[in-house]
């Protein structure tokens, strides 16, 4: 750590990025350079691509005007990827097998991997880089979009997103590892910085022990970038396991990989100070037809500076939402004497608001010598979650014995949680024709909106569905929606079939996003009423020209378990050739039983069945005719009678399309 004592934090950077308009965020473009790389970007930030067969999907972060303040960070790399990216790349552990993400490598790193199927090479969609690989029955798309940056509120860093589908018939578990190749400007060995801690040698951070973000500088005596990464928010997804070491190291292992705590980043077989950052997510099952999304944050941090004797920098989210997954925020201070004398009992505090508070708000370091740095954390909670203001102002002040004071104000602005809502409507007319409801499947569409603050993250909206309704043939009842904006709606479709069901019927939309995020919307679904039918109806089909069939078709009658009626029709216009059972009485490829009707009586046929349990539309049975005269004359069903199983008289409606038609 001695090394590092001797550098100047006055000019540890600075981007004063509250005082500008983040309004340019959306002016992106994108090209192709000389080398096949796909860029995309805006006046801060720029996503580069590698598009070559070898280390396809690939990618590096560069600046373009990097931080509005400064004049020394333009076009410089924050992830390394010259000419092409390269030595960064993306890991999966699938059921005890290990990947890479892409296309394969003849370089070091994944050279000796596993590899899948680019089925997407990399491609603009939405202002997004989606690119994707397929490992057999497991599609992963890596999605890389510009964001805003935590710290700076301007959109100068890159959401790094992984959304893994379950597209076979079987569970599969599935785990994830990002590794970033950092490089600032000249340096590609910077230390990283998080919380109280400066790590500039192998360390392995648990979740449990992982801040809000981690910071880097290139150069803290001569600064040209100030790069950040995120691993809490509630725009990431907080890793299980964060690794930072050498890059020489984390290349030569896809998974697992040579790991020495307190050594010092050096390549691995190299002399060159090379740091890496590896970010872990455990294997979890994803069931058959289910995803899962994984999402990080890295480009450009923001830190207020005020030079000294004691020379001051304080860094902290520029926009803030406190509820039961973030219930603080952090603010770090970094302090460097840049005096030649000894600095004495030196303290640094925070001052809030009174709705705020931070524990150990005054923290004294005790003395300082020439060239010494602190790095000191608070965490910050308001006291009463239910009267935030909009935006606050806490300063942070040092003090000494024998030297100046200094201080830093810095604005940080309130924005309340994603806040979801939906309306469901039917998108078709659904109405009960001849005893069933038409169309079925029918469509429902939701348009869900979040009414709240900030934007949710790999948003899924799955439909829960009563008894009775079911999600039509290959429709997928969850279903992913990406990212949903405040104040942003989306229309979302499902295909529904229901099974002899009406009438009002409860059933939910269950919406879901990272960092536990769910909210259940219960609705109800109207449908016309089914009621119990028997109708007369011609058959379809090819017929000789002396050939007429009726089918007896019932609908609704579940409940039946006897039926009797009489079937008469013109005996001088038709002669009646024999009657066939219908499907109501057949079952599994197997006939059930079916009593013959009596036809003894010309012109009248005498029906008188048992029902199949539980068994609602069907044919009862085709009745075939000659015909004797060019018409066939009045057939209709007279004297119906019908009882459920506890005896009692069940309602069936009589309907004669025959005569409708006529």
């Amino acid at each position: 750590m001695d090394k590092y004592k001797s550098i100047t934090l006055i000019t540890l950077l600075l981007i004063f990025s509250l005082s500008f308009n983040a309004a340019a965020q959306d002016n992106f473009f994108q090209n192709e350079d000389e080398h096949n790389n796909l860029r995309f970007g805006n006046e801060y930030i720029v996503i580069v691509v590698n598009q070559n067969e070898n280390s396809q999907g690939r990618f590096a972060v560069e600046t373009t005007g990097g931080a509005p303040a400064r004049e020394n960070d333009d076009n410089k790399p924050l992830v390394y990827g010259r000419p092409n990216p390269w030595t960064s790349y993306t890991s999966l552990w699938i059921n005890n097998q290990k990947y890479v993400f892409g296309g394969s490598t003849e370089r070091r790193a994944g050279d000796k991997a596993k590899y899948g199927e680019v089925i997407q090479e990399p491609t603009v969609e939405d202002n997004q880089l989606v690119t994707k690989t397929r490992f057999d029955d497991v599609v992963v798309e890596q999605i890389l979009k510009i964001v805003k940056s935590s710290t700076t509120g301007l959109a100068d860093s890159v959401q790094i997103q992984y959304r893994i589908i379950n597209e076979g018939d079987e569970q599969e578990k599935i785990g994830l590892r990002i590794m970033l190749d950092t490089m600032l400007g000249e340096n590609d060995g910077a230390p990283f910085r998080l919380g109280e801690d400066t790590i500039a040698a192998d360390k392995l951070y648990y979740d449990k022990q992982l801040d809000d973000f981690w910071q880097a500088f290139d150069s803290v005596s001569n600064p040209q970038v100030t790069s950040q990464g995120s691993f809490i928010g509630p725009d990431v997804s907080t890793p299980d396991r964060v690794y930072f070491s050498d890059w020489g190291s984390l290349a030569d292992g896809v998974w697992d990989f040579d790991f020495n705590p307190g050594q010092e980043f050096i390549r691995k077989g190299e002399y060159e100070i090379d740091s890496a950052v590896a970010m872990y997510w455990v294997p979890e099952i994803i069931e058959p037809g289910e995803s899962k999304t994984y999402i990080t944050k890295y480009g450009l941090g923001g830190i207020t500076i005020v030079p000294g004797i004691l020379s001051l920098g304080v860094t902290s989210p520029a926009e803030v939402t406190l509820d039961d997954n973030n219930q603080s925020f952090p603010v770090v201070a970094y302090l460097e004497n840049t005096s030649e004398i000894n600095a004495r009992n030196v303290s640094l505090n925070i001052e809030l608001p009174d709705n705020f508070r931070a524990d150990q708000a005054n923290r004294k370091l005790g003395d300082m010598a020439s060239g010494d740095i602190e790095q000191i954390t608070w965490n910050v909670s308001a006291k009463n979650r239910d009267n935030i203001p909009e935006a606050m102002t806490y300063r942070v002040i040092v003090d000494a014995d024998n030297t100046d004071s200094n201080e830093v104000e810095r604005r940080v602005k309130f924005l309340g949680p994603p806040e979801l809502n939906a309306n469901i409507t039917l998108m078709e007319d659904v109405q009960s024709v001849d005893g069933r409801l038409e169309p079925n499947p029918f469509r429902i569409q939701a348009e869900i909106n979040n009414s709240g603050e900030t934007s949710l993250y790999g948003v899924q909206a799955e439909l829960i569905l009563p008894p009775g309704l079911v999600a039509a043939s290959s429709e997928k009842s969850k279903k992913h929606l990406g990212m949903l904006r405040d104040g942003e709606n989306i229309n979302i479709n499902w295909a529904i079939e229901a099974l002899r069901v009406d009438g009002t019927l409860p059933f939910a939309l269950k919406v879901t996003g990272i960092n536990n995020y769910q909210k259940t919307i219960v609705e109800e679904i109207n449908l016309p009423q089914l009621r119990p039918l028997i109708l007369l109806k011609a058959t379809e089909g090819q017929r000789d020209e002396d050939y007429y069939a009726v089918d007896i078709i019932a609908a609704n009658i579940a409940e039946a378990e006897k039926i009797a009626f009489e079937l008469n029709y013109d005996n001088d216009n038709l002669l009646l050739t024999h009657i066939s059972r219908g499907d109501f009485f057949v079952g599994d490829n197997n006939l059930l039983p079916f009593n013959r009707p009596d036809k003894s009586e010309p012109g009248k046929i005498i029906f008188n069945q048992e029902f199949p349990f539980n068994k609602a539309n069907g044919v009862i049975a085709t009745i075939h005719f000659k015909l004797k005269k060019d018409s066939p004359g009045s057939i209709n069903i007279k004297d119906l009678e019908a009882v459920n199983g506890a005896g009692s008289p069940f309602e069936i409606e009589l309907r004669n399309i025959l005569e409708e038609e006529n």
